[in-house]
């Protein structure tokens, strides 16, 4: 007889037998079946699609008023603005997908890029991006275990983490921006290119595949939305909760060093004062693309497609003249549009 959820363990699928277990350890765990928490989404859902569906729109309605909207150039241009949003975006709806959250993206975005400006002295591009992404990557272990080992809400711990990283950024670097030009290979991740791709779009495209695979891989991904979707009937049933949740943010932390390294890149300087807000506006994308805060649904895809709705209204205002305060209130606007026919359709399922 099949074991509970051994389909979620193996990626074997055991037919309605599957549901059946499931319900039971569900029932155990005090907990009730959510019916709108699918364990592995195989396709885009229907949110997905219209997502698409808009961002088809606001590129017709662009092309049609600006016969140049879809050039290569611009497209350059949107694709290479939303890269790091769009990185940070997918690690984010990871975090989300698990139930949890992580506001110290922009934190740690800033401390990484800090900690390898204080290595160009060392004239090493591979000594300065390996200290990059470790730093990263260690910020975000820190806050899984803070979140899955101690039991801190990560609403908390990861909001302590934005302070404290901000800060340390500011003590490590004197409040002084430090200027890496001269080293190509780091100025490379932001006005380099691959095969004529900009290097930023390449990234964008990579992190995009690696999220994907994970998210619909056999074993990490049905297990990532188990966690989420009941984190308890997970544990009952085998799943090492805590270590998923820690897997996550840690790979939330370095694509927050990998946006970091681009924008820095891009603009041409380390600044320890850099990308206020950011972590909300991540956060926006995130829910945009179809993330429950609550956990257990989510996709890159509908990340994915998020980000490029955000940077198609950025460029589309931009060519309009309209200011960038009036931007964000249109941007707003627009995630609420796309967002609200979503929450009343969980709403009904509830």
């Amino acid at each position: 007889m099949p074991q509970p959820l051994d389909w979620l363990r193996h990626g074997t699928w055991t037919g309605f037998d599957g549901f059946r277990h499931m319900a039971a350890i569900e029932d155990k765990a005090g907990a009730k079946p959510s019916g709108n928490r699918p364990a592995w989404p195989a396709l885009p859902a229907v949110g997905d699609l219209s997502r698409v569906a808009v961002l088809i729109a606001l590129v017709t309605v662009g092309q049609y008023l600006y016969p140049g909207f879809l050039s290569a150039e611009n497209l350059r241009v949107i694709l290479t603005a939303v890269a790091g949003i769009g990185i940070l975006a997918f690690g984010m709806t990871m975090v989300v997908i698990t139930g949890e959250i992580d506001l110290s993206v922009a934190g740690v975005a800033v401390l990484s890029t800090v900690v390898g400006g204080l290595l160009i002295a060392t004239g090493s591009p591979f000594l300065i991006i390996g200290a990059v992404l470790l730093c990263g990557l260690v910020l975000g272990i820190i806050n899984g275990i803070l979140v899955a080992k101690v039991g801190i809400s990560s609403l908390i711990s990861t909001l302590a983490m934005l302070g404290i990283a901000g800060a340390l950024a500011n003590i490590f670097s004197g409040g002084q921006a430090a200027y890496p030009e001269k080293i190509a290979e780091f100025m490379w991740f932001g006005r380099g290119t691959v095969f004529g791709v900009p290097v930023p779009i390449a990234l964008f495209a990579l992190m995009a595949l690696i999220c994907l695979f994970l998210t619909r891989s056999a074993t990490f991904g049905r297990r990532l939305y188990a966690t989420g979707g009941n984190a308890r009937a997970a544990m009952l049933s085998g799943i090492r909760v805590d270590r998923v949740k820690i897997a996550v943010f840690a790979f939330c932390g370095v694509c927050a060093a990998v946006a970091g390294l681009i924008e820095s890149a891009r603009l041409g300087y380390i600044n320890p004062a850099a990308f206020p807000g950011l972590e909300l506006k991540v956060l926006a994308v995130t829910v945009l693309g179809g993330a429950a805060l609550a956990g257990g649904t989510g996709s890159v895809f509908g990340a994915l497609v998020a980000a490029l709705i955000i940077g198609v209204i950025n460029n589309l205002l931009n060519q309009m003249g309209v200011s960038f305060y009036m931007q964000q209130v249109v941007t707003a606007l627009v995630i609420l549009v796309v967002v609200m026919p979503g929450m009343k359709h969980r709403k009904f399922v509830k």
